[in-house]
Order: structure tokens, then C-alpha cells, then sequence
């Protein structure tokens, strides 16, 4: 049995994504707590727990599922599958299968990955395998790891989707907007995951919460997560009879800077006329100006957290779930 990223976390007295933040952008810390954290992984001996995989002799093998490979939030979850890798210096190498959001798909490349005795592990990105799929990998015992999704007997990264909305929706209001918009992500139509619905959910729980009136013309549902459909966005609330005073984005930052480009295209100011905020606090939110005020929920972070989880159970068997908690970045959007 080796150590788990939740022993390392216990014995430095720190988060999991603290020890995270270490393996994938230990820049963006202070050095003494990037010396400390790595002097207890060494301290504990949790490298141990990977070094059949630190030699070429045997390399890890990944298959990692996702509906697409070219979103700006996929790619964020790859680097940090890259750059957790390298910094545990593994032999370890990950091959993507697109399951262009096909439930048959998805279950047809879990059948054969199951039985594909070169593939260690097996990663799924926002993506609801069936009960059945889990009970097959836990019963030949290959490891499953979800991230963003989670379904019984399986192991999870979440990233607690409720809170942030929360958390978005709490700052807007504490700024006085009272008429707060919605641009979630697709819910219907394809496979969609789980992330939406709970967007979704966290958004009319906190207006609940906070006593504000829930109006279904503020809400609008983005076929994509790109930056044309907050264009689309924007034109449907500027049809409206009143804009919104706010719009989340909830489709992510690419569609939130869509949104703020048609807007000023109308001649709208930001965040005069009306407030924007992202979701996920990609490297191009801090270099448009205003700079996006927007809910960072650490995909890298995610994506090395996943990783780390999968392998741990090749050795130790299924552990604790993965939390990953979002925080607020506030520039100039809103």
C-alpha cells in the first residue's frame, strides 16, 4: 500500500489542492510553502507510491474520454495532466478518445477499454458512465476516475459547481445588481453532464437564498461553450425589454468575452451599463481589458488531481474522492 495525496494533505496540514497547486504551478505560491510541501512528499515517501512508474522499464498508460478535445477549459484539464506527470517525473503517456457526445460511444469505449490490458487507468471528462460500466471496472479492477461527474461506487473530482454560482451570484448582489442573467451551458439535446444542471441549480437556490425573484427570461441556454455563443447570449437579452443589470456566464469565459465584445459592438459599456462575469478564469480572462471578473475553478488542478487519483488506485485500490473548490477572481468586468 502507498500514500495518498489525502495523507500528504493531513500530515502538511494543508488542502489537497494546495499540495496540487505545488505539483502543477508552484509559481503561483510562496516559496516556503512550495519548500515545505515538498519536502514532506519526500518526507513520507509518497513518491514510493509511483515508482513502478518512474523507470522505463514500465510506463503508465491513460485513456482519458472527453466529448471534445479543442474547448479552452479541455485543454486547461490536459496541461495539468501534463505537467503533473512531469513533475512526479512518471513514464507515463495518455491517449484521448473523443466521444462526440454520444452515450453509445462513450459506453462502446469503455467496454473496450476495460478490456484493454495495455491501459492502466481510465479518465472521463465531464462524462456519466452507466452504473453497469462502474461495476465492471471495480469488479476486474482497472481504475475509473470522473471528473466533474459522479456516480455510485465510482471515484470523483468535483468541482462543486453549486458553490461557485454561489459564490458569483453573492459578490453580484453584494455589488447592488438585482436583475442577474444566466448564460448556462447546454442541458438537453446531447449528452451534457452533469455541470450544467448543478450551474443551474446553484443559480435559483442562491436567488432563493438571497430573496431575489426568479425570471425565466433571464435565463438563456448556450448550445456551446464558445465564444459565439455569448454572442448569441448577448442578442437574446438585448432583445429583451430590459436588459439584465449582470449576466454570468456560466458557459465559461470564451463566451463570456463573446457576450462583452457584442455588447460593445451596441455601444454598451462593461461593467457600466451592464456587469459580466466568466467561469473557469482561463489565461485570456486576465489579458482582455476590462480584465474578466470571473469563478476560477482551477481545471489544472482537476485535471492533476484525476491523474493522481488514478494511479493511486492502480496501487492502493478505489480511495477518497477529489474536491476542488472554486474562488472568486475579481478584475474589471463587473
Amino acid at each position: 500500500m502507498g500514500l495518498s495525496i489525502h495523507d500528504v494533505a493531513r500530515e502538511a496540514s494543508l488542502s489537497c489542492e494546495t499540495i496540487l497547486e505545488v505539483l502543477t504551478s508552484p509559481s503561483a505560491l510562496e516559496p516556503e510553502v512550495v519548500r515545505f510541501v515538498m519536502q514532506t512528499i519526500r518526507k513520507s515517501g509518497y513518491l514510493d507510491t509511483f515508482s513502478r512508474w518512474k523507470n522505463r522499464d514500465e510506463r503508465a498508460s491513460i485513456a482519458i474520454l472527453t466529448s471534445v478535445v479543442d474547448s479552452a477549459s479541455t485543454m486547461e484539464i490536459f496541461r495539468g495532466i501534463d505537467r503533473v506527470m512531469q513533475s512526479l517525473g512518471l513514464n507515463a503517456s495518455t491517449v484521448i478518445f473523443p466521444t462526440r457526445f454520444s452515450p453509445v460511444i462513450r459506453e462502446d469505449l469503455l467496454e473496450t477499454l476495460l478490456r484493454f490490458r495495455m491501459v492502466n487507468a481510465v479518465l472521463t471528462v465531464n462524462l456519466t458512465p452507466s452504473v453497469e460500466s462502474v461495476e465492471k471496472y471495480n469488479k476486474v479492477g482497472k481504475p475509473l476516475i470522473l471528473l466533474q461527474t459522479s456516480v455510485p461506487g465510482a471515484q470523483s473530482v468535483l468541482l462543486e459547481n453549486q458553490k461557485g454560482m454561489s459564490i458569483a451570484i453573492n459578490y453580484l448582489f453584494r455589488a447592488g445588481h438585482r436583475r442577474i442573467g444566466l448564460i448556462n451551458g447546454p442541458t438537453t439535446g446531447r449528452e451534457p453532464g452533469a455541470v450544467p444542471s448543478e450551474r443551474l441549480m446553484g443559480y435559483l437556490t442562491t436567488l432563493q437564498r438571497l430573496g431575489l425573484e426568479f425570471e425565466q427570461s433571464l435565463v438563456y441556454e448556450a448550445r456551446d461553450y464558445f465564444s459565439e455563443d455569448g454572442t448569441k447570449g448577448f442578442e437574446y437579452f438585448y432583445g429583451l425589454d430590459e436588459l439584465p443589470d449582470a449576466v454570468i456566464c456560466a458557459s465559461g469565459d470564451m463566451s463570456a468575452l463573446g457576450f462583452i465584445d457584442a455588447a460593445r459592438q451596441k455601444g454598451l459599456r462593461i461593467p457600466d451599463d451592464i456587469a459580466v462575469m466568466g467561469y473557469d478564469d482561463l489565461p485570456v480572462a486576465r489579458l482582455v481589458h476590462p480584465g474578466l471578473t470571473t469563478i476560477r475553478q482551477r481545471l489544472m488542478l482537476a485535471g492533476a488531481g484525476s491523474v493522481i487519483l488514478a494511479l493511486e488506485s492502480a496501487v492502493n485500490g478505489p480511495g477518497e474522492n477529489l474536491v476542488i473548490m472554486p474562488e472568486l477572481i475579481e478584475r474589471g468586468s463587473a
